[in-house]
């Protein structure tokens, strides 16, 4: 900028013939600033003039501005204003002597240029400049600016680098008191008084203000923020965001700042609309839930206050590492989680089969609606079952030594797993993770609140294929035991594709479910239910919930909450349209468009389209 400035400077001062000259008296000097100019000369609009003359221009720099790279230390010390006019007292000397700018051998310091705060703290200085024998003042040499101590070399040398009044506390606990041992080379062993020195001030705190809070807002969609948070902080997350009711969203709820770091983590939201009034709702309407938000910082090798600070101050070897991947699971496969390789996995205590352990996994939408778990939660070992707790929204097992344990899903989703593992000495040591059960392609489920006199069974269309309900659709009859539809390649021997896993009649109170392994981009599908009771004398009121993942993600909720739940549907032969989906992109994908089938009313309230009774022909939807 300098360069650019003292460039212009030439071209417009009609009363300089060159860049090297000036008519005005001087030396004519190229400069800068009056530090590059002979004793009794200043510089004025790029030259040296004799001083007192206003040099055909604005006495820019006349206070010692000190250029970009004067600094012996290349650091930038010294003013750097791109040409503007500074005001710099600390970078002249007022009581010029009568024969130049300054006294031969006088020293004089420089505007510091490190963080605020960290000046003489640990080797932190401002550079210093002295008088040459021609009475002008020389280069700004030896300063030290703060330096993070996020590397092995720099966290063990001693020293306070970045001049925070802390010596050698490092990033993501890298500083324990000595270097980190190579590859090959056994890590030597810590002592009390190591530790005791070790300091994990982190680094990389996030600094946003406010959190990241945004003013507060009547709509955010007028904002366009419509993007799964609270960016005003009002707590309502993406209030005025239109959303078709039934369809879900990743969520944070948490300040913005908060949101993807350490281990807080998205829930789901679910589209309603207030008072259920119209066809299309408003994500503010609805709350976040199975959502992980920050809570405070304890030792366990995670950033529990989501502020990117890992263990900020608290320890250098926490016993518990909640920053351990327990991966993914598949529905109808055994997860094995091993929790001796989360606690104690460095023998600290030696005292996992000792310490009491606590697993607790979240229930789903139908665990609930169901009143039975969809999954089973047992010790690997033991055989130890697990059992409800919390009003029924969770399952835990616990006991001594329970280190392992496996689970074994029959839904798709996202699941909360707690781990709570207490030592005989009453100290606690807690984890929380996502537990993502992931199948690829399009799976419906259905389960419904009166399974034992009711039987509801599930069927998946084809548009451009399915001709007839119950026929060449997918659903209990033929798509379990069956040979057809056979819509795609089966991904497997022994898989159908489309394929039902599960007919809650025969092996319920379970719920019942469809698979498409590699559905096409582009290509169309419709839902329904259909309402068969077991005595025909029947007539019971059925509350039945749909969900629909795509890629192993929740996409839609129909039937339950935040809905209403769905109503009428209590007479046999009554058919429930639920909805129609669109896949997009390859079978891997998770994306879909889903659009429920619903009714507005004259007085508009909207309810659930029941065919009663059931249209056989596919089309007429």
């Amino acid at each position: 900028m300098k360069k650019l400035f003292f460039i212009l400077a030439c071209f417009l001062t009609v009363f300089i013939l060159s860049c090297g000259g000036s008519g005005t008296g001087g030396s004519g000097k190229t400069c800068e600033s009056n530090l590059d100019c002979p004793v009794g000369e200043i510089c004025s609009s790029g030259t040296c003039v004799t001083k007192g003359s206003n040099g055909g221009g604005s006495q820019e720099g006349e206070n010692g501005e000190i250029s970009d790279g004067e600094n012996g230390n290349g650091s930038g010390n010294g003013n750097s204003n791109d040409g503007e006019t500074t005001d710099d007292s600390d970078s002249t000397n007022a009581d010029e002597p009568e024969n130049g700018i300054c006294t031969p051998g006088e020293t004089q310091k420089c505007e510091y240029q490190g963080a605020e705060g960290t000046e003489d703290v640990g080797p932190c200085k401002a550079a210093v400049r002295t008088c040459k024998e021609d009475g002008t003042w020389g280069k700004c040499e030896g300063a030290v600016e703060p330096i993070l101590e996020n590397t092995n070399e720099l966290c063990s040398n001693g020293i306070d680098d970045d001049c925070d009044g802390i010596i050698d506390n490092g990033i993501d606990n890298i500083c324990k008191g000595g270097s980190a041992p190579s590859d090959d080379e056994e890590p030597e062993e810590e002592d009390d008084s190591d530790v005791a020195h070790c300091d994990t001030t982190c680094n990389t705190l996030i600094e946003i203000e406010n959190n990241g809070c945004l003013s507060p807002m009547a709509s955010e969609a007028e904002a366009d923020l419509c993007n799964g948070q609270d960016d005003d902080c009002d707590g309502k997350i993406d209030e005025g965001c239109p959303c078709t009711p039934g369809a879900t969203q990743a969520c944070f709820s948490g300040k913005p700042a908060n949101r993807h770091e350490g281990t807080c983590h998205d829930g789901i939201q679910t589209c309603k609309s207030t008072p259920m009034r119209a066809a299309t709702g408003d994500w503010g309407n609805s709350k976040c839930i199975d959502e992980i938000l920050p809570s405070k910082d304890v030792c366990d090798n995670v950033d529990n206050n989501c502020n990117g600070c890992v263990d900020e101050g608290l320890c250098c070897q926490p016993p518990i590492d909640c920053s351990f991947d327990i991966g993914t699971a598949k529905p109808f496969e055994d997860k094995l989680i091993d929790g001796k390789q989360i606690y104690d996995s460095g023998h600290q205590f030696n005292d996992a089969d000792t310490a009491t352990w606590e697993w607790t996994l979240v229930k789903g939408p139908c665990d609930v609606v169901l009143g039975k778990t969809s999954f089973s939660l047992t010790s690997a070992v033991s055989g130890v079952t697990g059992t409800s707790t919390d009003a029924e929204k969770s399952i835990t097992f616990s006991g001594k030594g329970l280190s392992q344990f496996k689970v074994n899903f029959q839904l798709s989703g996202t699941y909360n797993l707690h781990l709570k593992v207490t030592r005989e000495n009453g100290e606690i040591y807690e984890c929380d993770w996502p537990l993502k059960v992931v199948s690829t392609g399009l799976r419906v489920e259905l389960c419904w609140d009166s399974n034992t006199k009711v039987d509801v069974d599930l069927h998946v269309g084809k548009n451009g294929t399915t001709t007839t309900w119950g026929s060449d659709d997918c659903y209990f009859s033929n798509c379990r035991n069956g040979s057809s539809p056979n819509w795609y390649t089966p991904t497997s021997s022994s898989a159908k594709n489309p394929r039902l896993d599960i007919d809650n009649r025969g092996d319920g109170p379970i719920p019942e479910n469809i698979n498409i392994d590699n559905p096409g981009d582009g290509h169309a599908f419709r839902v329904g239910a259909y309402y068969h009771p077991i005595l025909s004398t029947d007539n019971i009121e059925t509350h039945a919930v749909v969900n629909i993942y795509c890629g192993g993600t929740r996409k839609a909720t129909y039937g339950y909450d935040p809905l209403p739940q769905l109503s009428g549907f209590n007479k046999k032969n009554d058919f429930w349209k639920v909805a129609e989906i669109k896949w997009v992109g390859g079978y891997e994908s998770d994306n879909c468009d889903i659009q429920p089938k619903l009714i507005e009313n004259e007085d508009g309230t909207v309810n659930y389209v029941i065919d009663r009774p059931r249209n056989s022909t596919y089309s007429n939807w």
